[in-house]
Order: C-alpha cells, then structure tokens, then sequence
C-alpha cells in the first residue's frame, strides 16, 4: 500500500500558542476527544477524528520551534499538555506524544541542512503527523541496534525494514526510520532517514489486536522507500537518541500515563461521591493512596522536564529519564488498580460513567513500552560502574531560608 498526504483542509495559521492557549485549545476538543476514546479502544481503530480536531487546533506543532513556524513549547509545557490529553484518551494522547519527540528529533538537524528546515517548517505549517519506525525484528528491542541498512542508489538512497510495531503507520504524513549507515557499519553505527509517506511503501505484516492503547494501530509493517540522500540526518542516531529520543520518550510517555490514571482516580472519586451521597460514612481511604501517588508522579515529571528544559546534556540525565519512566510506569497501573478496587463492579464494566477497563488496560503497556526489567539493568550498571549518577542536589535561593 502507498501512503500519501492527508487530505484534510489546510489549517488556517496562527500566531504561536504559550502553554495557557494550547490548553485551552485541548479544554476547546476535549469533549470530541473523550467521546470517541471507547469507541476508538474498541474497534482497535485510529482515532481519526481526534487527530483531525488536533490538527485543526494547531496542537500537532507544539514541539517545532517557532522559527520553522511552530509554538516552540518547552519540555515541561509539553508534559502538561501531554498529561491533559491522556485524561481524554490514552490513544490519542499517546499519538500526539510520539508525534512531539519526532519534531524535537528533526529541530538540530534542521539547523544543519535546509532542506529538513524546508520540511520541518512544511510539517508545522500544514500539521503533518509524524511517526517512527525505529523497532525491528531480530533486534530483542534494542533502540539502538540496526540491522537494515541505507544502500546508496543513483539518486539517493533505499531501504527496506520489517519492524514489529509502527504506531499510527495509516495516518502518518511522513516517518523517521533508523537505519545502519552503510551495509558494512556496525550494528550501532545507526542514522535517522526521514521519508516522506507519499516515498513509502507500507506493508502490513500482522494484526493490531491488543489488550491495551489499541487506537495507536501499532501493528507491525515493512517499510521501503527510496529517497533523496539529504533525507539522512547529519548526526549520528546516537546523538540524537541521547540528546533528544530517549528522555523525551520518556518524560512525555510518562505524562501520558499520569493523565490516564488521573481519568481513572477523578472516576473514583466520584463514584464515592454518589455512592456516600447523604450517608455519613468514610470515603474509601484507597482515594488518598492514589491522590498521593498521582502527585508524587506529577511532581517527578515537572522535575525531570524542567531539569532537562534547563540543560539537556547535563551528565547523568538519561539514567533519570529511566528513573523516572519506571517509577511512573508502575505507580500509575497502581493507581487504576485502586481505581478498580474502589469502583468494584462498576469499575470493572467496561461501560458506564465510572468504568476504568480502559483506562487500566491501557496503562498495562506502560511497563512494556521499552521494558522496565531493560531499563532497571541499565540503570544497574550505571549505579555500579557509572561515572555521575546521583541526580543534582537543589540550589537554595539567596536569602531563602
């Protein structure tokens, strides 16, 4: 199959939006956002409506600087972002995330080549969607191993690569997909191509048919493509994995998945709310667990994503934005776990006003999404063998006691 440009209408530009106008923007689409969430988690469908009502509110450019034509929102504006929208849907936010970490992978490179500022301003201006292709059999999950690799042609370059998990592939404008540098390159020895979906040909190689985030259509595909060689990032994968992949990944995954379980907390509560009403007996103290763990997540995601805001090299920064995604990871299934328990059957329908199915089941793939038990070995050698680990110690303020 060939994919090609949206046909949406072109969206009217706009001046840039600061973090309070872009969530008013999410507040201004929430109803059409959460109102097909169930419909979109049970077909297993992309949430295409939501993506239109997205694009239409300028939000798909939030992550471009404003230079190319984008709002240019820090990471911790993001976050925030990101976490409203995972209260709507988890799918949709998820997709809008991805999408986020994409255009921050493109913005040094853009620097470097004009061509990629041409595109990178194109994608701002008609709000492209953008995705990743950076899975691939064979690999055991390895963000940084390849085993396809860029071959020269006359005109350019070609690949081919079979990858397991592709989210939104159908409604994607364009892809950046990993590759190794040349046939001969060491495994490591990646780059970023981009290719434009109108390059690529896209071929389904299994079914989408999950427990959870089932309207990210992450099935697994095989991508070819031929395109121009200036299509290649200048800097090494590596660089831009570390700089830029990796703890955005991470900080905004996380504030997907702190705003799905703030949906599922906020049902419990009123839940109780109606089940107490005129009685005089105690809220379920499970409430307060939860409200605690959601705000000691908050609270880590703002830290990190200003920590990173401020110095994105700084030295043991990744080894946090691992920190980090687990913890969150495994507080925020915690968390609608304790939804369910305080929703009881109600809960456990998977329809109804305080139903958490969802919102449970997509949390579920937290823990997955680049494995906890990966991260955690990682994060093992570097508590034993690392050089900076520590995360740095609070500066007080002069004259702050």
């Amino acid at each position: 199959m060939i994919l090609r440009r949206n046909t949406d209408q072109p969206v009217a530009a706009g001046p840039a939006l600061d973090l309070a106008a872009a969530l008013a923007a999410v507040d201004g689409i929430a109803e059409a956002i959460a109102g097909k969430a169930a419909t979109v988690d049970r077909s297993a469908t992309l949430p295409r409506q939501s993506i239109a009502a997205l694009r239409e509110a300028r939000l798909l450019s939030a992550a471009a600087p404003q230079e190319y034509g984008g709002h240019g929102l820090t990471t911790l504006e993001l976050s925030e972002i990101a976490q409203r929208l995972g209260t709507l849907c988890g799918s949709t936010a998820m997709i809008w995330a991805m999408h986020q970490i994409q255009l921050a992978c493109m913005t040094a490179s853009a620097q470097r080549e004009p061509r990629l500022a041409e595109y990178l301003t194109q994608a701002a201006r008609e709000q492209h969607l953008i995705a990743s292709v950076t899975s691939e059999d064979g690999i055991g999950g390895s963000l940084r191993t390849s085993r396809t690799a860029i071959l020269p042609v006359s005109d350019g370059i070609r690949l081919t690569k079979r990858a397991p998990t592709v989210s939104y592939a159908e409604a994607a404008d364009s892809f950046l997909v990993t590759a190794r540098r040349t046939a001969e390159a060491a495994a490591g020895d990646q780059v970023l191509v981009l290719v434009l979906a109108r390059q690529a040909r896209m071929r389904p190689t299994g079914a989408w048919d999950t427990l959870g985030m089932r309207g990210t259509c992450s099935g697994p595909q095989e991508l070819t493509a031929q395109v121009p060689a200036w299509q290649v990032l200048p800097q090494p994968f590596s660089e831009i994995a570390a700089r830029w992949m990796v703890p955005l990944s991470h900080v905004l995954w996380s504030a997907v998945w702190c705003g799905i379980a703030e949906d599922a907390l906020r049902r419990s509560a009123r839940y109780t709310q109606a089940r107490l009403q005129g009685s005089t007996a105690a809220p379920n103290p499970r409430l307060g667990l939860m409200y605690t763990d959601h705000c000691a997540m908050t609270n880590a995601i703002r830290q990190f994503a200003t920590e990173y805001d401020r110095d994105p090299a700084a030295a043991g920064l990744n080894v946090r934005a691992n920190a980090l995604k687990m913890q969150v990871s495994t507080d925020a299934v915690r968390v609608a776990q304790l939804a369910l328990e305080v929703c009881g059957m109600a809960g456990y329908s998977e329809t109804g006003e305080f139903s958490v199915c969802r919102q449970l089941r997509d949390l579920l793939s937290a823990p997955l999404m680049i494995s906890n038990d990966r991260l955690n070995q990682a994060t093992s050698e570097l508590v034993a063998f690392g050089d900076v680990l520590w995360a740095p110690r609070v500066t007080p303020v002069p004259g702050q006691r």
